[in-house]
């Protein structure tokens, strides 16, 4: 596959001062694939963590420098939820937890975000909560349970959630990753165990039935269906080694997205690589130049496809690459 064509998305996020602006930038930066160097950015201030698609043909980015949700509409970046809170001596907001209007709410660490009801799931994960963004208004999901699972007032308490994903009936999965479980909220608020005894599982997707979970601590990638385990890729051991999938080795992946032909494609976080898991195979997309301290990604996480393009968060470099598929 010919990379000529990858790009860095700019995301210029100044909370206080640009609420509306060009999420494009010219400015060349170095990033390398397994065949070529290849173009593009500028340095921004927000910290994408993750990325959705909307039907309008819109993108959803969560950002956990910030602490708010950005909206991607025509090249112009602009704010969808979240306000500003207390900001840190060193400059960084604190974020906060505040169920109110989007323009109002007040968000800890948003981590990932899926459609889920009305609106939009978000998992702000040092508020141990589950967010949802009804259409004019922020609420926690207070959901309810049967399982033992820990209950407070404003519902089921997960433990640091991070990623998530939605089924085709609507339904709701989130890597309940400090419980080391992914469970299910169905869309009347009752939440089950989709998985247990995992290894700090983080990014979900679900594609033709199945839902495929990133293991970051087991450093390998799985699916599930019907309560089975599939393990697709992965030795187990930390390391940076492409091959076969049984064999091939991760560091800490946090990413995850499934194309509609199966392949699935993988943000290798500590490696600050893409991977590919196809035809039983694992191969690199995008991996910075151990030569060259300029080269992106540094740390991705959050990826989504849409359009033919391969979105990819990277919160540390703050930037947003896209890579033509």
């Amino acid at each position: 596959m010919n990379y000529k064509s990858f790009f860095t998305l700019f995301l210029g996020c100044m909370l206080a001062a640009l609420p509306a602006f060009s999420a494009f930038a010219d400015e060349p930066v170095i990033s390398y694939t397994n065949e070529h160097s290849v173009l593009t950015s500028l340095d921004v201030t927000c910290a994408p963590t993750d990325i959705v698609g909307t039907p309008e043909g819109t993108l959803l980015v969560t950002d956990d420098y910030a602490k708010v949700i950005w909206q991607i509409r025509d090249g112009i970046c602009t704010l969808y939820a979240g306000s500003t809170s207390t900001i840190d001596p060193y400059g960084e907001p604190l974020g906060g937890y505040n169920d109110a209007r989007h323009d109002e709410s007040l968000f800890k660490d948003p981590w990932a975000i899926s459609p889920f009801l009305d609106g939009w799931a978000v998992s702000d994960a040092e508020n141990n909560a589950v967010r949802v963004l009804r259409p004019d208004r922020t609420e926690t999901a207070n959901a309810s349970t049967n399982e033992p699972l820990k209950v407070g007032d404003m519902g089921v308490i997960f433990d640091h959630p991070t990623g998530l994903a939605t089924d085709d009936r609507g339904y709701l999965y989130v890597s309940d990753t400090g419980n080391n479980a992914v469970r299910v909220i169905s869309p009347s608020g009752n939440v089950v165990s989709a998985a247990k005894r995992l290894n700090r599982p983080t990014a979900l997707a679900w594609h033709d039935g199945w839902l495929y979970i990133a293991e970051t601590g087991a450093n390998r990638i799985l699916r599930v269906k019907d309560g089975q385990k599939e393990y697709l890729a992965g030795s187990g051991e930390n390391g940076f080694a492409d091959g076969p999938a049984n064999a091939a080795a991760f560091s800490s992946p946090m990413g995850i997205a499934v194309g509609s032909d199966g392949t699935v494609y993988v943000s290798d976080t500590v490696n600050g690589a893409v991977r590919r898991i196809r035809n039983g195979s694992v191969d690199t997309l995008l991996a910075p130049d151990p030569a060259d301290p300029r080269t992106y990604p540094v740390s991705p996480t959050g990826l989504v496809v849409s359009d033919g393009v391969l979105y990819v968060c990277d919160a540390y470099s703050r930037k947003l690459f896209m890579i033509p598929l």
